[in-house]
């Protein structure tokens, strides 16, 4: 189980590179097949952080809608703009979770966390003001929803069996709580569980989403303004998204923007990537889809780890990289089926890795 052993090994291997890599190969191996293109949106949320000493140069073009869809409207396809996903009504209307006397059916309040052990339970347009933990041997769903983790909570939605069904929901962590109890390896959703996230706002903890068993599907979900604490060497080390093995990872059309204050991609210490896949011999990745999404921050945005076989990565745009090293990197045991249409920050193709 993450909490129990994984977290530890992650955290360490969250550590940002204190220098600069060796050049990486120039081979380039033309795609014999593509995937169809998306729309990509690459507007920025605000931000309200202190302004560091360098800033980005160049910032990617924006495109926005005119008037953002009805909640879960969003067309297939399409890279969510910030504030276009999420729980997106009045969080009056929505019934508080927050203690014993409000506990849904098939759960118990219990040291400020929401508890799940039922076979398959749904939480249905509600403002759980705490963390949510499912022990389960089916599916817990969360829609239409507002998920508040705080200082009681390992993460916002903690999965340690069976299957995480969110959708349309905010998963968050509460304003000024100080973090999760671990600060350097949580997740806002975090576990063993596999784990369906659509159309869903993640923010406030160190890390987006923690991902162990593969079998799971990310799409059309925006993670941003993670937490940052500490300073160089004991400090978090941010991803959008990392996974540490398993088959059949599926990760499309998510904005997955994780980058330092005043759009300065990497701050030097406390982003490591967009999307991190540290698989391991015992659970290497097989399968893994990447496509469509607008990906920004970290040393490298993209780092692909070994073992890792028939990978696709395909009609990503790439934010700015700088004060990292680029948009990619891969280790040497890692293998991909399809590298095709990556885009950077300035719309030229990225090289395969």
């Amino acid at each position: 189980m993450v909490v129990a052993g994984t977290a530890a090994v992650l955290a360490a291997a969250c550590q940002p590179a204190v220098g600069a890599p060796s050049p990486e190969p120039t081979r380039t191996i033309a795609p014999t097949t593509t995937v169809a293109p998306t729309t990509v949106s690459t507007g920025k949320p605000p931000v309200t952080t202190t302004k560091p000493s360098s800033t980005s140069s160049s910032k990617p073009s924006t495109t926005r809608p005119t008037s953002a869809p009805a909640p879960g409207a969003l067309p297939s396809g399409v890279v969510p703009a910030p504030g276009q996903v999420g729980f997106r009504g009045d969080p009056a209307t929505l019934k508080v979770v927050d203690g014993p006397g409000n506990a849904p059916a098939g759960t118990t309040w219990s040291a400020g966390v929401l508890r799940v052990s039922g076979k398959d339970v749904v939480l249905d347009k509600v403002f759980v003001k705490g963390g949510v933990e499912y022990n389960g041997t089916g599916t817990l769903a969360i829609r239409g929803s507002i998920v508040e983790g705080n200082r009681n909570s390992w993460a916002a939605v903690l999965g340690n069996s069976g299957h995480l069904d969110i959708r349309d929901t905010t998963v968050r962590w509460k304003a000024g709580d100080g973090g999760p109890n671990n600060k350097w390896g949580n997740g806002a959703i975090h576990g063993d569980s596999t784990m369906t996230v659509i159309r869903c706002d993640i923010s406030g903890t160190p890390d987006g989403v923690q991902n162990g068993r593969g079998n799971s599907t990310f799409e059309q979900n925006h993670i941003h303004d993670l937490a940052r604490f500490g300073s160089y060497p004991n400090n978090t080390h941010n991803d959008g998204i990392q996974n540490y093995g398993g088959a059949n990872l599926v990760i499309k059309y998510n904005r997955i923007d994780i980058e330092g204050p005043d759009g300065v991609a990497y701050d030097g210490t406390h982003q490591n990537a967009a999307l991190f896949f540290m698989p391991s011999g015992g659970n290497p990745s097989a399968n893994l889809q990447v496509v469509g999404n607008f990906l920004a921050g970290g040393g490298y945005i993209l780092r692909l780890g070994a073992p890792m076989s028939g990978a696709v990565v395909a009609d990503n745009r790439f934010g700015p990289t700088t004060g990292g090293w680029g948009e990619v990197t891969k280790d040497g045991g890692a293998s991909l089926k399809q590298w095709a249409n990556n885009l950077d920050n300035e719309g030229q193709p990225v090289r395969q890795p």
